[in-house]
């Protein structure tokens, strides 16, 4: 069955102000070198008596942390989470006060030096403000204008440096949190290390894609889904560790009919593919210039197809192997941007099949 596509961009005032509240963030930073007892949690924070057990249960009930041994762990989810919010608070306070990674402050001091204002500003009627801020209430906007968060020039007003700056970090911390929590038992049951920083740094762009799990109730129907995907492509790229006989069929066709195809395949995948679809079928490549293969010198943890109408993402067991029947689908040109940024991670450290299996012989 497939979940209900949506699409959700409006920063969450309830999201922002709980995970950005100083204790919780105290405690996201500490679990973040590695599990710790409530006892000790408390002592490292400096959280009141009593403070740390409840955001402890309330970050449990969210699938962030997870207790075990007498202590709590950050989850994969909990990990994707409180790296995102770290960074996102990391280059805020640069931008604020101008300062390089070298001479950084430590990290709960980083986090709490720009949250004075998130409280307030993840409120409705604020970034409406910031978005249009001729339209503000006039004690919001004299409350900008007195702490430099807009300026005005011949009756207009926009956005300084500092306003622009709170702005993208309670959106970029918004669709962060609200991806993670939609898709927390796909992330948790998969395995993120490894992942291209560039798609976790930018992870939370896929709040605007109207993504969907992909859980079908068999193999058969998920690969009908995907050749689906495939047939109705104009254009086609994709980052692979696995194929079958169905799917390289359809991808097959698409190129035969003039389609775009640039796939980065493992080196595992490489020869056998060559072999079997290349070489036994008489297959000439130079007869499908718009065909090309490419394979990776660096290690593949995720799969990928992107096309002009769609993306589906998947991510490998825990166990290392590579999970065919769960994808994160989407069909927004949010979701194809932010395929097509990875896509290019791994072809820039690819490289032509022919010179691969030139190397072979």
């Amino acid at each position: 069955m497939y979940a209900h596509e949506r699409s959700e961009s409006r920063i969450d005032p309830g999201r922002i102000g709980l995970y950005t509240t100083p204790a919780v963030v105290r405690i996201l930073v500490a679990l973040s070198r590695g599990a710790q007892p409530p006892a000790h949690l408390a002592v490292i924070t400096g959280c009141r008596q009593g403070e740390t057990e409840p955001i402890l249960r309330d970050l449990r009930h969210r699938g962030i942390v997870v207790q075990e041994w007498g202590g709590y762990r950050l989850t994969r989810s909990g990990e994707l989470l409180a790296g995102r919010l770290l960074a996102c608070a990391t280059r805020l306070f640069q931008t604020l006060y101008g300062r390089p990674d070298p001479s950084l402050p430590p990290m709960p001091l980083v986090a709490e030096g720009v949250l004075d204002d998130i409280g307030r500003l993840a409120l409705p009627a604020y970034i409406e403000a910031f978005k249009c801020p001729e339209r503000a209430d006039p004690e919001i906007l004299a409350w900008m204008r007195s702490n430099g968060h807009i300026s005005e020039t011949d009756g207009f007003f926009s956005l300084t440096g500092k306003g622009r700056a709170y702005l993208t970090f309670l959106d970029r911390c918004s669709r962060t949190i609200a991806t993670i929590d939609r898709f927390n038992e796909f992330f948790e049951s998969h395995a993120t290390i490894g992942v291209p920083e560039i798609a976790i740094k930018e992870i939370g762009d896929l709040i605007n894609a109207g993504l969907v799990v992909d859980q079908p109730v068999n193999a058969e129907q998920g690969f009908a889904y995907y050749l689906e995907i495939i047939r109705e492509a104009g254009w086609l790229h994709g980052v692979s560790t696995y194929s079958l006989p169905q799917i390289a069929a359809a991808i097959w066709e698409r190129a035969v009919a003039g389609a775009e195809i640039e796939l980065v395949i493992t080196p595992e995948l490489a020869g056998v593919l060559w072999e079997e679809e290349i070489v036994k079928k008489g297959r000439d490549p130079t007869a499908f210039p718009t065909f090309r293969l490419y394979v990776s010198t660096v290690p593949v943890t995720v799969g990928l197809t992107v096309t002009d109408k769609a993306l589906s993402f998947g991510l490998c067991n825990p166990d290392g192997t590579y999970d065919t029947v769960h994808d994160l689908v989407g069909r927004t040109q949010g979701a194809v941007r932010w395929g097509e940024r990875l896509f290019r991670h791994y072809k820039e450290q690819a490289v032509p099949i022919e010179e691969y299996v030139a190397t072979l012989r």
